[in-house]
C-alpha cells in the first residue's frame, strides 16, 4: 500500500529512483484505472456507432448488414456502400485512456529506468508508435470507403504496431530487471535511501 501512495504522491518527480518493489505495485493499479476509463470510455463510444450501422441498414439493405445476438454484433459493409461510421469518440476514448495511462506512469518508469542507470527518454520510444498507431488507424477508418483508399497506409499500420509492441516489450523487460546495486547517475540505490533515512 506504501508503495502505491508513493506512486501517486511522486506523479511529477522525474528524477531519482525506484526499485521494482516501489514500481510494480503503483504500476498495477494504474493499469487497472487506465484501462477501467478506456473500458467505459469505449463501451460508450460504440452505442452511437451501433446505432449508425443499424440506421445505415434499413437505409441500404443491400450493402450494409447488422447481425446481432445477445451476445453477438456484426456489421459488414459491402465495398461502395457510402457508409462509413464515425469512429471518431472510439478513438478519442482510446487516446484518452492511454493519455492517462502514460501521464500516471511517465515519472514512475523514469525512476525505474534510473534505477538500472537508464535514460527515461527510454521510456517514449512506445509512446511514439502508440501515437502514430492511434492516428493512423483513425485515418484509415475514415478513409475505408473513400475511393482513394490507400491500402499502403494499412501496411504501413501494421509494420508500426509491430514495432511498438516489440518496443514495449523491450521497455517492460527493462523495468522488470534489477537495479544497478550501487550508486550512479542517479542517485544511491532506493533502499540505501531508506536505511540512511531510518538512521
Amino acid at each position: 500500500m506504501r508503495a502505491i501512495s508513493r506512486g501517486f504522491m511522486n506523479l511529477f518527480r522525474f528524477g531519482g529512483r525506484d526499485s521494482p518493489g516501489q514500481f510494480w505495485p503503483y504500476a498495477a493499479v494504474v493499469f487497472v484505472i487506465g484501462f477501467a476509463v478506456m473500458s467505459f470510455g469505449v463501451a460508450m463510444a460504440m452505442g452511437p456507432l451501433f446505432e449508425q450501422a443499424l440506421l445505415a441498414a434499413q437505409q441500404n439493405p443491400d450493402s450494409v448488414h447488422v447481425t446481432q445476438s445477445p451476445t453477438h454484433y456484426s456489421v459488414r459493409i459491402e465495398p461502395g456502400a457510402g457508409f462509413a461510421p464515425d469512429f471518431s469518440n472510439f478513438f478519442l476514448a482510446l487516446g484518452t485512456g492511454a493519455a492517462l495511462l502514460i501521464g500516471l506512469l511517465a515519472a514512475a518508469v523514469t525512476r525505474r529506468l534510473h534505477d538500472r542507470g537508464l535514460s527515461g527518454f527510454i521510456g517514449l520510444v512506445p509512446v511514439v508508435f502508440l501515437v502514430t498507431g492511434l492516428v493512423g488507424m483513425q485515418r484509415l477508418m475514415a478513409a475505408f470507403d473513400s475511393p482513394d483508399f490507400d491500402e499502403r497506409l494499412l501496411i504501413l499500420i501494421v509494420l508500426n504496431n509491430l514495432v511498438y509492441l516489440a518496443s514495449l516489450a523491450g521497455l517492460v523487460i527493462l523495468l522488470i530487471l534489477p537495479g544497478q546495486s550501487g550508486a550512479n547517475a542517479y542517485g544511491a540505490p532506493a533502499a540505501s535511501r531508506v536505511a540512511s533515512l531510518a538512521d
